[in-house]
């Protein structure tokens, strides 16, 4: 049964509270434009104060439990992360604590306060959140419901095609479960004004594979965070597959990032800072891993 929460103004939106996937998607389904289904609505409460249109219907997902719910299927390898899963949830799920890439970021992410609030779908479907580059490095697959049928797609081309403007409910990320097996390395660097707590000036991530020769197999790199339009960077990928990391033209990688991001620009911060941020800590993350030589004096710009 779906709770009704009556609104303490005329003006103020109704509030439902269902209990199932299903009962979330009929009420959607029966108010259409007039409704938005919610969680932590952190990132929505801002938006609401900036002067977006308050939905004269809000569909709350916090009371459905199997929206929360983080699971790893061992014979397919899936690690399934609820949407409405919280932010702080590194501190408490036992299923998250082998994965540390994604606890590194999760910590990151706002305040103790927004993290015991917001949740990781809200992070994502909003389109600029700090998890986003991560999810794109990771090959993050998103798991929907609507009224006809339950899908799964792609992250980066549901970013693309601007799918997340449909009203579809989103259930869970799901994620391959060997993450951090042996011969992979991932990493994940978000850089603020002053506390980690503020609004990113970007976000990078990647994910690198090799082969028992020590042959990049695959290699994926990500940006984006604050104002930055979510980007995978595949052409820089073409300089590091079927390399060795010992070996890289690490100069070559540099220039190839570059020349690959077109980051926002505000009055505090410069495109071509954000540029040269973002080389030097994707650089610096892959050599860290792959080699213990210096890119050489002048090779990358200094930060």
């Amino acid at each position: 049964m779906v709770n009704q929460i009556e609104p303490l103004i005329s003006s103020s939106p109704i509030i439902w509270a269902p209990t199932t996937i299903e009962e979330a998607i009929e009420r959607k389904k029966e108010f259409g434009s007039e409704a938005e289904f919610v969680s932590g609505s952190t990132l929505l409460q801002l938006q609401w104060k900036n002067g977006r249109k308050v939905p004269k219907n809000i569909i709350s997902l916090e009371q459905i439990p199997t929206l929360k719910q983080i699971q790893i299927d061992e014979d397919k390898r899936i690690l399934s992360i609820g949407a409405s899963t919280l932010l702080s949830s590194y501190k408490t799920d036992p299923n998250l604590k082998d994965f540390t890439v994604i606890c590194e970021a999760l910590q990151s992410i706002a305040a103790p306060a927004v993290r015991n609030r917001g949740t990781i779908g809200g992070n994502i479907m909003g389109g600029v959140g700090d998890l986003i580059p991560l999810f794109l490095a990771l090959k993050a697959k998103l798991l929907f419901h609507d009224e006809r049928e339950t899908y799964l797609v792609d992250f980066w081309n549901w970013l693309q095609h601007s799918q997340k403007k449909t009203a579809a409910l989103l259930s869970a990320i799901q994620l391959t479960s060997d993450l951090d097996r042996t011969n992979s390395y991932s990493f994940y660097k978000k850089i603020g004004r002053r506390e980690t707590f503020t609004a990113a000036i970007l976000t990078v991530a990647g994910r690198i594979s090799w082969d028992e020769d020590g042959v990049i197999e695959e290699a994926n790199l990500a940006l984006g965070g604050g104002d930055n339009q979510p980007l995978l960077l595949e052409n820089t990928a073409y300089h590091l597959i079927g390399k060795k990391g010992d070996v890289l033209d690490w100069k070559g990688v540099y220039t190839s990032i570059l020349s690959e991001i077109s980051p926002a620009e505000d009055a505090f911060v410069s495109a071509n800072y954000r540029r040269k941020v973002a080389a030097n800590l994707m650089v610096a993350a892959l050599q860290r891993e792959f080699t213990s030589i210096g890119c050489g004096e002048g090779d990358t710009d200094e930060i």
